[in-house]
């Protein structure tokens, strides 16, 4: 496990690292939103087929799901927590997601995240992502 000072710099590596994932995915920007994604990756989404096992897989996938929003959409990360050692970690929070769609009408969800990552040569990958929304 990582001393007290190495963990915060972990942590701290890792919160920014999903914040851009957070800002990627807001902003439309696909290119930058797997870009701290493990090639190998495993991703549980809310919307079918609910699990992908590649970030090409997910990529190629993008375009059927993601919805399109005037101006940047809504994707904010809420009460992220995050437990971090030398090689693996794990984080989790609440994420605030919705926008204007080109219609003038406006959507907003909640949903839950859980991310595992890996420390691999010196940089932290996100090796697991599960976001699932609460049944209403």
């Amino acid at each position: 496990m990582a001393d007290n000072d190495t963990q915060s710099i972990h942590e701290a590596a890792i919160r920014e690292l999903l914040k851009q994932w957070a800002d990627a995915t807001r902003f439309n920007k696909q290119d930058d939103v797997l870009v701290n994604h493990a090639p190998d990756v495993t991703i549980f989404d809310v919307l079918p087929p609910l699990q992908y096992e590649s970030a090409d897989a997910y990529r190629q996938s993008w375009d059927e799901w993601q919805p399109t929003t005037e101006g940047p959409g809504i994707f904010e990360i809420h009460d992220l927590k995050i437990t971090a050692g030398d090689d693996v970690a794990f984080a989790y929070g609440l994420i605030r997601c919705g926008g204007t769609k080109s219609d003038g009408k406006t959507f907003e969800d909640w949903v839950r995240a859980t991310f595992c990552l890996c420390n691999i040569d010196g940089k932290w990958r996100i090796t697991h992502q599960h976001i699932s929304m609460p049944i209403r």
